[in-house]
């Protein structure tokens, strides 16, 4: 059978449509990573004007994308945070559940960073924080996009770009303290800092791998994927570190996950010179390799997908264990 010319292009526009599809995405990705970490927002400080602008473009986001905004028709949690003047706020886009329900599945990541550096002593001073957790931020945004998209879910999904994390997990806090939803209903909290900017990974883990019950469901799903779960053991050592931990002191199941260096096919990769987070080197360089951000939001979202339909059972078997000292 032959195509005429109108046929041709309509079957080639079709074929390609995926590939524009996720250029453009990536191309989304890339700018809210860039934006967010860019010398302009001065490192996203606690208390700065800075912060607030960040605040403003993430509220704007989730609006282009269609979450809802909160009852009082506002997309900002605020709260107040010891020895600060100004209120911070969680940015907070829901997507509501299709049918009446309590029951919610938390996403969260943290959109503050250290701000810049006061002893005037670098030559750079800003603490962009791109990997911790511009990055993050931005997936958090796409994830919302892709669930967007989708039909009604059978729980409400809550976005949350938390603030005043890294001065102590704060705007976490103060959500599990007066949650969208009732507490008791959270399913699940999915937080996610940091990101995959090293390129293709085939392995992956999860923290925490204590105090939970539910490592195996997720391992479960990840290997139809086909990742490999691969902890190192440091990893027992970061339990109260994430926004998690607010969540998991309270017996709400919650986890962040990260890729690691085994390669595609076999391997490790060799270390990248990324430069030290929670410094003035955390910025987007020439190190990053952007082709593995598909497939983690990918794990992310098929995770999600897995508990969303299958809500009951998983449990926090050791809250103690995330209780900050």
């Amino acid at each position: 059978m032959q195509l005429s010319v109108k046929n041709y292009l309509s079957f080639l526009l079709l074929a390609l449509l995926p590939i524009i599809s996720f250029a453009q995405w990536l191309d989304d990705f890339k700018a809210h990573t860039a934006y967010l970490a860019s010398d302009a927002l001065k490192g996203r400080g606690t208390g700065s004007a800075e912060i607030k602008l960040a605040a403003a473009y993430i509220a704007e986001q989730f609006r282009q994308i269609g979450l809802q905004p909160q009852a009082d028709g506002s997309y900002y949690q605020w709260f107040h945070v010891p020895d600060y003047t100004e209120k911070e706020a969680n940015v907070i886009g829901i997507i509501p559940a299709a049918q009446p329900t309590d029951r919610s599945m938390v996403f969260t990541a943290h959109y503050d960073a250290l701000g810049t550096s006061e002893s005037g002593g670098e030559e750079d001073g800003i603490y962009n924080g791109a990997r911790d957790n511009a990055v993050g931020v931005a997936a958090l945004m796409e994830l919302a996009r892709q669930f967007m998209e989708e039909e009604g879910p059978r729980q409400h999904l809550v976005f949350i770009a938390t603030a005043a994390e890294e001065i102590g997990t704060h705007g976490s806090r103060f959500y599990v303290e007066n949650p969208v939803f009732p507490r008791d209903e959270i399913t699940l909290c999915i937080n996610i800092d940091g990101f995959n900017i090293s390129g293709p990974r085939a392995d992956y883990f999860v923290m925490p791998r204590q105090g939970v019950d539910f490592l195996d469901e997720i391992q479960s799903v990840a290997a139809t994927l086909g990742w490999v779960y691969n902890p190192p053991d440091w990893i027992d050592g970061m339990n109260t570190n994430f926004d998690t931990a607010s969540f998991l002191a309270k017996g709400i199941p919650a986890f962040t996950l990260w890729t690691g260096a085994q390669l595609i096919g076999g391997g490790q990769a060799e270390p990248i010179p990324f430069g030290r987070i929670h410094s003035p080197e955390d910025e987007i360089n020439e190190h990053w390799n952007w082709e593995g951000v598909e497939a983690h939001l990918r794990l992310y979202k098929r995770i999600a997908d897995y508990f969303l339909e299958r809500p009951n059972g998983i449990t926090v078997t050791d809250p103690q264990l995330f209780v900050h000292e």
